[in-house]
């Protein structure tokens, strides 16, 4: 009599484990991969295609924040005027520590349009964490829209642009580069200079 007990209460934790592996919970209950965020986030959509006629190496960016962690796996930016030689990419602290780059070999990207430039590994962002994602333009003449900014917030999912305020605004830009590229720490006029990134969050969302 006690096997069969034992038969029957194995049989009905079989069961339930069954159920709770096809994801059928009780109310109240989640299966933490049902709510996994798989999908990526990027903020710009089609831009200006206003061109700086500067030929001057010059590294531009764009100052971002999550509400959620997650990691960067590559960085975006639109050229209208190509670069056959290539390009570098990089992601900084809001300090200037770097924190990841990658690169387009020469004539990887020689057509206009948006570039995606993988990082040589994704990086890790907290939620709440400043970064700034960024390129290195060897040549210059790179896409950029005045006046962007202005006190506002571009947002899409968790991933957002910090507010051009006056303690600090938001389009960088450095001159001060190498061969490499260099931290891009001043702005002018709240300038977008159209650099975004891939982000995926690694947080559980509801």
């Amino acid at each position: 009599m006690l096997h069969a007990q034992w038969r029957n209460r194995r049989t009905i934790m079989r069961i339930v484990g069954i159920v709770l592996l096809a994801g059928l919970l009780p109310n109240g209950l989640h299966s933490q991969s049902a709510f996994a965020d798989t999908q990526t986030y990027s903020l710009w959509g089609s831009p200006s295609n206003s061109v700086d006629p500067d030929t001057k190496p010059v590294e531009v960016g764009v100052k971002l924040r999550s509400d959620v962690d997650g990691e960067i796996s590559a960085v975006r930016f639109y050229r209208a005027v190509p670069i056959s030689s290539g390009y570098k990419v990089h992601i900084w602290s809001e300090t200037g520590d770097l924190l990841g780059k990658g690169a387009l070999i020469e004539g990887q990207a020689p057509t206009p349009g948006w570039q995606t430039v993988q990082l040589y590994s994704p990086i890790p962002i907290k939620a709440g964490q400043s970064f700034i994602a960024s390129y290195y333009a060897s040549q210059g003449k790179y896409t950029v829209t005045e006046n962007f900014f202005n006190n506002a917030t571009i947002k899409n999912g968790p991933l957002y642009t910090l507010p051009d305020d006056e303690k600090s605004g938001n389009g960088v830009y450095t001159y001060d580069v190498g061969i490499e590229g260099g931290f891009p720490n001043q702005t002018y006029r709240s300038s977008n200079y159209w650099v975004d990134v891939v982000f995926k969050p690694t947080t559980l969302t509801e």
